[in-house]
């Protein structure tokens, strides 16, 4: 009988220590770290010319929630290792931003300025980027400054020193903005490799949407939940990410890429949903 009971003391000790280290890992652990995620693009619709050139991808800062000035610089000092020709920030710039100072904006600012991409830096605004006009015109500002260059249901053309290149499309966020794809895709072709790129991923899920004419959606804003449990799943939804919360997903011929983002916002843990940069290099096929 005593053998018996230190077996299931012994059995709880051991689930209660993963129990203590996991919660550990998702409180000071995960939270404190980004990774880059690499993914190659290869296509026909690439040109030559921008073969190899390196695109990189990261969303939902949530800066003065998880983020500090420190934290901040990580992410930047990891975006200039990898030496991306392309940058690209998927909107949430702050957590809150009506109560973001002038020194946060400052730091973000001066960061964002360090980030080097000799092809471009190009951004769209996330939900928490239009929670007012005065927000919105003051994070617009913020990132203009920065050197980025904001996409409102407009597309433009990236090319690496010559005619051809690929097309970037950024459309407004599904919350809190004005998405307008009709708009945003009206000057694309399809023999080009267009990339499409908004805040909110279920704007995917919406109507009007040319699939055939996209060969790439990146999206955001669900931070993947930040908490993804085995069996158990999410321990949250997002509105704007109900659809296509994390992940991969093919709609017709697009593919669809939603990334968990570099912050974290209600809860500062993540488990199961890494903080991540995600680095995309551009392949010609014949």
């Amino acid at each position: 009988m005593v053998r018996k009971l230190l077996k299931i003391v012994s059995v709880l000790f051991i689930i209660a220590v993963i129990v203590m280290l996991t919660i550990y890992y998702a409180l000071f652990v995960a939270v404190s770290h980004t990774g880059v995620r690499y993914e190659t693009l290869a296509s026909a619709k690439i040109p030559e010319s921008m073969n190899d050139v390196k695109i990189a991808y990261f969303t939902d800062l949530e800066y003065g929630f998880s983020i500090d000035e420190q934290r901040l610089r990580d992410i930047v000092d990891t975006i200039n290792h990898n030496a991306p020709d392309v940058v690209i920030f998927g909107g949430d710039l702050f957590d809150d931003a009506a109560a973001a100072s002038e020194e946060d904006r400052a730091i973000v600012i001066e960061l964002f300025k360090n980030i080097d991409a000799p092809l471009g830096k190009f951004a769209v605004l996330g939900e928490r980027d239009c929670a007012s006009e005065e927000i919105r015109t003051q994070i617009s500002d913020l990132l203009s400054e920065a050197d980025f260059e904001i996409l409102n249901n407009r597309s433009l053309h990236i090319r690496n020193g010559t005619n051809s290149g690929i097309v970037l499309i950024g459309v407004e966020p599904l919350l809190g903005g004005t998405p307008d794809v009709t708009t945003a895709t009206s000057q694309i072709s399809d023999e080009e490799y267009n990339i499409l790129v908004t805040h909110c991923p279920d704007l995917f899920a919406q109507d009007g949407i040319p699939y055939t004419s996209i060969s790439l959606g990146i999206a955001g804003h669900s931070h993947g939940a930040q908490i993804n449990l085995p069996l158990l799943g999410p321990y949250q939804s997002s509105e704007g990410a109900m659809q296509y919360p994390l992940g991969k997903y093919q709609i017709n011929t697009m593919e669809l890429q939603v990334s968990s983002g570099v912050g974290t916002t209600g809860v500062n843990a993540r488990l199961f949903s890494s903080s991540e940069i995600v680095l995309y290099r551009l392949q010609h096929t014949e």
